[in-house]
Parts: C-alpha cells; structure tokens; sequence
C-alpha cells in the first residue's frame, strides 16, 4: 500500500514542479498566475497522499487494494509515461506549447485509479477531494479555451479533457458505487469499515456500526412490481444518508440491507441515531401508480465498539456479525424498530 501511496506522490510532484517551471518561465503574466495557481494546487494533492502514507504507518489505513501487485505495475506506467511527456523541460517552450503540456499531464493524472483510492482510503472526504480536482481539471481547461482559437486542435483536445474527466469520474464511480442507489457499495464498505475500526481502536473512541433491513420488500416486490420495489430501495437510501451526519458513512449492503459507519458515536447516541433512521424512513412517501400510499419501514441493529487507547482493531466480520445479531432480535421482536446495541468492550 505505501508503495502505492508514493508513486501517486512521485506523479503529483511531477506535476507540480512542471508548473512551478512554466510560472517562472511564461512571459504572459495571467497565464503565469494559471500556472502557480496549478501548482499551489498539486501540492495540495501531494498533501493529500502524504497524509494517507502517514496514517498508513500509524497503522491507520489498512490495505485497501486487493491485488496491489496490478495496481502498482498500472501506476508505475502511468508515471513513466507522464516523466516522458515532461523530459525534455519547459525553457524555450512558447504558451502554446505549455498549454499542450499541462493537457497531456492532466490527462495522465485523470486516471479511474485516483478517484478509486480516494473513494477507498477517505473516509468522509472523497467527495470534497473529487470536487477540489474537478475544479483543478476546469482551471486548465478554461486556460487552454482562453488563449486558443476556437475550434483548433488545442481547443479540441480541451473538450476531450473534460469528457475524459466526467467518463472516469464514472468508472471510478462504479468500482465503489452501488448502481440502484448510488450509496457505496460493499466493496467501499469494507474498506472504510477496516480503516474505521482502526483509528477506533488507537484512540479509544467509540465507533457504531448498524445494520438496517426493508421490512417485507418481497411483499412489495409481490404486490407492486420490482420497479417499485427498486423505488423504496433508493428512497430508503436516501432517508438513511439524511438522517446521518456528512461525516457518517452510508451503504447498500446487500439486497434489502443498508449498513451505517458512525464514528464518535457511543452507547449514549446509540438510541438517539436508530430513532432519526426510523423517522426518517416512515416519513418516505410511495405512491403507486394507481395512487395508494404504500408505507416503509425498516429493522434495524448495531453495534458500539467502546475499546480503550491502543487496542488491537475489530476485525470487520467482527462488528458486523454483531450488528446483525442485534438486527436480528429487532426482527424476532416485530420488526419496524431498532434493537439494543451489542457492546464489544468497556462502557
């Protein structure tokens, strides 16, 4: 995994000290600004990963990356082609020729395999990263627009930029995605679960893990038609991620499951999170198409790990085989509730 981390660390860095090359050197003065300011913004990117290699050593950030052999032979490739692309230097370079540059970087640091680790390894903040770069993305593009004719080459290969970017940003997507309701998916959850239960257990604060299942979604499937059913499921996903804080993370766990990660969430918040998952869910609206009111409901369980300051992490087969157990009582006990927290460790 560190491996990893650095060779996106080496390509950011590439990246940046291209720019700072072509700030120095540009003789047009807004476009030297453009150029500082990409620069600014590829440190920050380096920041990101090196952030991540020091949680990685902190024993923060497990390996996230099943076959990490393949990954790093496809980002070695990448970073051989984007030192190629940037050899011979910038000095003697006209604008235009450093505009063709910054294209062709960008287009090696756009890759599917970026936004993935970032969806893998940032619990919490992908979403603010993915937006950060798409301006990034959008600030070379707008520079290329600029000082091109429109409809040239340059011009031309700034829309495919653009195009290429949006069409990654979905293959990213659907590695860590799921497709009915967009939430992650089980692959992301086991990621984020891991790296979690992780900084749960170095520091001794509390992590809730639940597990919430559509009461009776066969029936509805049954009664209405799959369609509908695929309705509630997005609606019940949508209900969960309001209902949960921007820092908690909401996934399709399978089928008619959803799983919730709550950091800093303890036994003592335990009830007061289930109950606003609850409320939010009976107050989903399905109509049918021959305008009946079909109401939804969901079990939920979980469960607190309560470890203290340097404990071995939960593995996360652990924490959620103890989240379905409380979701099972919640079934045993009629189902549209929220069962008591399996507790794993001190209060």
């Amino acid at each position: 995994m560190r491996a990893i981390l650095e060779l996106c660390i080496e390509m950011d860095s590439l990246a940046e000290k291209t720019y700072e090359a072509m700030a120095r050197t540009c003789t047009i003065p807004e476009l030297s600004r453009t150029f500082t300011i990409l620069a600014s913004e590829e440190g920050a990117h380096v920041g990101w990963w090196e952030d991540l290699v020091d949680a990685w050593e902190r024993g923060l950030l497990p390996d996230v990356v099943s076959d990490t052999e393949e990954l790093t032979r496809r980002l070695t490739a990448l970073r051989d082609e984007l030192q190629a692309a940037i050899a011979s230097g910038v000095d003697g370079m006209s604008a235009d020729q450093m505009l063709g540059l910054a294209a062709r970087i960008e287009f090696y640091m756009i890759d599917p395999v970026f936004g993935e680790l970032i969806d893998l390894t940032e619990p919490g903040g992908a979403e603010q990263r993915h937006a950060q770069y798409s301006a990034h993305i959008k600030r070379v593009i707008a520079a290329v627009e600029h000082y091109y004719q429109r409809g040239s080459l340059a011009s031309f290969l700034a829309g495919m930029l653009q195009r290429a970017w949006r069409d990654n940003m979905t293959l990213a997507a659907y590695a860590t995605r799921d497709a009915l309701t967009g939430l992650y998916n089980r692959r992301a959850l086991d990621a984020h679960l891991r790296q979690w239960a992780a900084w749960s257990a170095r520091y001794g604060h509390p992590l809730t893990v639940l597990l919430a299942d559509v009461d009776f979604l066969k029936g509805l499937n049954d009664d209405y038609g799959h369609g509908f059913g695929d309705e509630a499921l997005k609606a019940v996903g949508q209900a969960l991620q309001s209902a949960t804080r921007a820092s908690d993370f909401v996934a399709r766990y399978g089928g008619d499951e959803f799983a919730v990660i709550a950091p800093e969430t303890g036994p003592e918040d335990y009830e007061q999170l289930t109950d606003r998952i609850l409320h939010a869910v009976r107050a989903i609206d399905l109509v049918t198409s021959t305008g009946a009111h079909v109401p939804v409901s969901v079990s939920v369980g979980g469960t607190v790990a309560c470890d203290p300051p340097g404990s071995l992490p939960r593995s996360a087969d652990r924490l959620l085989a103890s989240a379905d157990q409380s979701l099972y009582l919640a079934k045993q006990s009629g189902r549209a509730r929220a069962a008591e927290a399996v507790i794993l460790g001190a209060v």
